[in-house]
């Protein structure tokens, strides 16, 4: 399975829940200082867009499981 980055480059996620677990780390990591604050931003929506979609792929997977066979 894959998700595509705020880049729009492809990033194939071997393990979804451990992936969940490090985007909602990273999403909350900042450099101090106000020198950092364009990077900080810059990161912050990065990490909260893949976060964002891994959840919606784990959604998604689990919603599949759910249905029944035709």
């Amino acid at each position: 399975m894959h998700i595509i980055d705020l880049h729009g480059k492809k990033i194939t996620v071997v393990n979804l829940q451990l992936a969940i677990l490090q985007a909602d780390d990273y999403r909350h990591y900042q450099l101090g200082g106000t020198a950092y604050a364009e990077f900080n931003r810059k990161q912050e929506a990065y990490w909260e867009d893949f976060y964002i979609k891994l959840l919606l792929l784990e959604n998604e997977l689990n919603h599949n499981k759910q249905k029944p066979a035709p």
